[in-house]
Parts: structure tokens; C-alpha cells; sequence
């Protein structure tokens, strides 16, 4: 094989490396919103959270017997509100399962009026907590990205995460409470 021949085989294995490791690294990264490796959740769970009339309460308030669906979401992200639309059915559906839900408001203070309005005309029953300052997302969740859910199990460590909403998602999302829940009632 020749100077030619030997060039081209050395070419051709750098370009296969190449999609190789571009294919690798597509197929973790779609995989990598249903896990929970890089997710640090506060090992106390009792720092103070406000909901969005100004009712203070602890986090573990929130935390019961059964899954818990946190959403971390702000107005101006849209993905943010068609995931709420999808998570309002799921909490309704899965409620009689022992699954509970929270969302948790990343808009800043002056936006509150807004996000209050935002809510009651969704119809949201589930609590609705404020973090204006971003120190809940940032500091207790390391939040990466909105819009960003955890499904918690009754200690407040985490089961799941995802980051980003598309249309069908939550398909996932209630098979991964089912399975939880399941698991608790097992216990």
C-alpha cells in the first residue's frame, strides 16, 4: 500500500473517530434528562420557602408519603408554561396515587403580581413557591436549565430529573411517578 493508500486509511479512521464519538455523545446526552447523577440536593431539607400569597413554610412541608413532582419554571420561558399545562392534568390524574406536586416561580419579584395572575387563570391547585433570587434553583436544586422537574422520593432525595420540556414528556414523567409510587407502596 502505498504513500497514498496508507494517507487515506489514516484519514478515513480520524473521520470515524470522529462520528463515533459525535454518535456516543448524542446518544448520552439523550439519555442524560431522566437522571439524577448531577443533581445535589440538600441533604436538610428544611429552608424556608414562600408561596406566591406570601404563606411561608419549610420545603419538607411539602414532602410527604409518596413521590413529589418539583417544576421550576418562569413566564417568559414558553416550554415553562406548556409544561405546567401537562403537569396540571398529571397532578389531577395521579393524585389518588399519593403523588403531590410543586412548582417553583423563577421570575423576579416584580413579576410576582404577573405570575400570581398566571396562575389562578391556568386553574393550578397544587402549591406555587417563589424564588426570585434564584437561590432555591441555584443553591438547593442546581438547576441547569428551565424548564427543570425532579421527582423526589418522601426524604427529598431524587429519583429523577429532567431539563426541557417537548410535548410528550410527560408521558415519561407519570410512567416514572407510577413507578415510584409503586416502589413506596411496596415498602
Amino acid at each position: 500500500m502505498g504513500l497514498v493508500g496508507s494517507y487515506f486509511k489514516l484519514t478515513t479512521m480520524k473521520y470515524l473517530g470522529i462520528v463515533v464519538l459525535v454518535l456516543a455523545s448524542l446518544f448520552i446526552g439523550s439519555n442524560a434528562s431522566a437522571h439524577s447523577d448531577s443533581v445535589k440536593v440538600a441533604e436538610n431539607m428544611k429552608f424556608n420557602v414562600q408561596d406566591v400569597n406570601g404563606e411561608e413554610n419549610t420545603f419538607s412541608h411539602y414532602l410527604g408519603k409518596g413521590p413529589l413532582l418539583v417544576n421550576l419554571w418562569a413566564l417568559w420561558c414558553e416550554p415553562c408554561k406548556q409544561e405546567m399545562k401537562a403537569f396540571i392534568a398529571l397532578s389531577d390524574k395521579l393524585k389518588d396515587k399519593g403523588v403531590s406536586m410543586i412548582s417553583i416561580n423563577t421570575d423576579q419579584v416584580k413579576s410576582l403580581a404577573k405570575v400570581r395572575a398566571y396562575v389562578k387563570t391556568q386553574g393550578v391547585k397544587y402549591p406555587v413557591l417563589v424564588d426570585p433570587d434564584g437561590s432555591i434553583a441555584r443553591d438547593q436544586f442546581a438547576m441547569e436549565s428551565l424548564p427543570f422537574s425532579l421527582i423526589l422520593r418522601p426524604d427529598g432525595t431524587i429519583y429523577k430529573k429532567h431539563i426541557g420540556f417537548t410535548a410528550g414528556d410527560e408521558v415519561q414523567i407519570e410512567k416514572e411517578l407510577d413507578e415510584l409510587s409503586t416502589q413506596l407502596g411496596s415498602k
